[in-house]
């Protein structure tokens, strides 16, 4: 699956609107709870107050834990969520690493498309749902961190907002689209994640800048 590597120069686009120590054991054990409690803690200050969650499906009433798509296998049925509004658009469409490749780079997010035809094909839109971040939590370590929400409850969405088309969700919503061939998406999978590869982006032209909308640069910073 693909986890990941959103906006430029500080620049950020608005949600859009959406309708409805010490040889003493005690005092060890004592030190490694506050630890964990802090990092508990840590978690439950981070948490966002939505999350959101993509799917093709435009009626959903409750969305179930699943593990058709995971990200190890030891964790079991989830429902995958993120903060991000712009980069869950990218999943509007069911992809995989084959034929797309999607990150962020200094907080704008991006995907790029070996398969122009076969993405169109399979764009039949989609709904992003708002949901409560009752049940969720998330692993720095695993996917991708910060922006990738778990739950293993069932989740009722708060409100919804449909598409009629992944592109245009993601072109509406700031994401940097590219379609490119199959030389230039194996270049671009065979470079180390950073500068280089924001250098080949930069090389190419975008949806976006085709289209004259939403158009964002990249900062030459690590990438997320």
């Amino acid at each position: 699956m693909l986890y990941l590597n959103f906006l430029a120069k500080n620049f950020i686009l608005s949600e859009p609107e959406i309708k409805l120590g010490s040889s003493n054991t005690n005092e060890f054990t004592y030190s490694m709870e506050n630890i964990e409690k802090h990092n508990l803690l840590d978690i439950e200050k981070e948490k966002p107050p939505f999350l959101y969650h993509a799917s093709q499906n435009k009626n959903i009433e409750e969305l179930k834990p699943q593990a058709i798509s995971f990200r190890d296998p030891k964790e079991g049925a989830v429902v995958f969520a993120s903060p991000d509004y712009a980069l869950v658009t990218t999943f509007l469409i069911k992809t995989d690493e084959s034929w797309t490749q999607i990150g962020k780079n200094n907080k704008v997010p991006y995907i790029i498309i070996n398969d122009r035809e076969h993405f169109m094909e399979r764009d039949k839109g989609g709904t992003i749902y708002k949901l409560p971040n009752t049940s969720f939590n998330y692993d720095p370590g695993k996917g991708m961190g910060e922006y990738e929400w778990i739950s293993r409850e069932p989740i009722k969405p708060i409100e919804k907002k449909d598409y009629g088309s992944a592109l245009e969700a993601m072109i509406e919503n700031g994401v940097q689209v590219y379609f490119v061939d199959k030389k230039t998406f194996d270049e671009l999978e065979r470079t180390e994640k950073g500068e280089d590869y924001v250098k080949l982006l930069k090389g190419l032209e975008s949806e976006n800048q085709k289209r004259g909308k939403n158009v964002l640069s990249f900062e030459n910073e690590d990438e997320e």
